[in-house]
């Protein structure tokens, strides 16, 4: 990957965002790697070489990792930062997990968006700390309790009290845990999609799509079509009515990943494909 710096960012911030000691430490997939779409780890490994990403753009990342390393200089019971790698199919898996209480408790830090936190709990938290729960099983160590720790970096207290916007900056979110064979049901779906010869194209989910989905009224009384984002969301709303019958179509939907945060957006044959661009 190529490291732009086209807004002037002094040398000491390109020097930190270039030095990310970040390793699988040999497994053939990380934890957050399984999760990720794979058309786009397929092109990331592809074209490498040409991905250009700037400066910008990965600010983000560093605030994150300041956030973690400070968390990990203090003082608090626990296995913190640990990798622990774990066999499935011949390929190994490992991922780093911020902190394991000596009660069970597996918690990961996220430095995000008060959106994100206002949103609720994203389903790729649900499932990457589920998947540290499956890594932990097959290491004989038992998780309790999976919870999200929150740190909104643009938290406003001007903003509390209004549409559900957080209380502090620190938000603590409680993580679902599945019952061991859904989660290794989940590993072994990822791995058979990620190692399959075939690419999957990503999802509507994927690709953060908003207005993927329209819910249609069958019936000249059931009032006008409604935009969803998710198609579980536009199922939850055809089951909270009534009356009436209802259809879900494919909407006019905006492709946020692909149009600002997906580095290999450049090579990808299914954004170029939307945008009619053959080349």
């Amino acid at each position: 990957m190529k490291l732009t710096n086209e807004f002037g960012a002094p040398d000491e911030i390109v020097r930190a965002i270039q030095n990310d000691p970040y390793t699988k430490d040999g497994a053939d997939f990380s934890v957050t790697e399984l999760i990720k779409p794979p058309q786009i780890r397929r092109l990331w490994k592809e074209h490498d070489e040409d991905i250009s990403v700037d400066v910008r753009d990965e600010i983000w990342k560093l605030l994150g990792k300041g956030v973690h390393a400070a968390i990990e200089q203090a003082e608090s019971e626990g296995t913190k930062e640990q990798r622990f790698h774990a066999k499935h199919n011949d390929f190994t898996i490992s991922g780093a997990i911020d902190l394991i209480g000596d009660d069970g408790l597996i918690t990961d830090y996220k430095v995000t968006s008060a959106y994100s936190v206002q949103k609720g709990l994203k389903e790729d938290w649900e499932r990457q700390l589920n998947l540290y729960a499956w890594l932990l099983r097959q290491n004989g160590i038992t998780a309790n309790k999976l919870q999200i720790v929150a740190i909104c970096r643009d938290w406003m207290k001007s903003r509390v009290g209004k549409y559900d916007y957080p209380d502090s900056m620190v938000v603590v979110l409680s993580v679902p845990m599945w019952r061991d064979g859904r989660q290794d049901d989940y590993v072994d779906q990822r791995v058979r999609i990620h190692t399959q010869e075939s690419t999957i194209p990503c999802t509507p989910e994927e690709r953060w799509a908003r207005g993927a989905y329209q819910v249609n009224p069958t019936h000249s009384k059931g009032g006008k079509p409604r935009s969803f984002d998710t198609l579980q969301d536009a199922r939850d709303y055809i089951n909270k009515q009534k009356t009436g019958s209802y259809i879900i179509k494919d909407g006019d939907a905006k492709y946020v990943r692909c149009e600002s945060w997906c580095e290999v957006a450049p090579f990808c044959p299914q954004w170029k494909g939307d945008k009619g661009d053959g080349r």
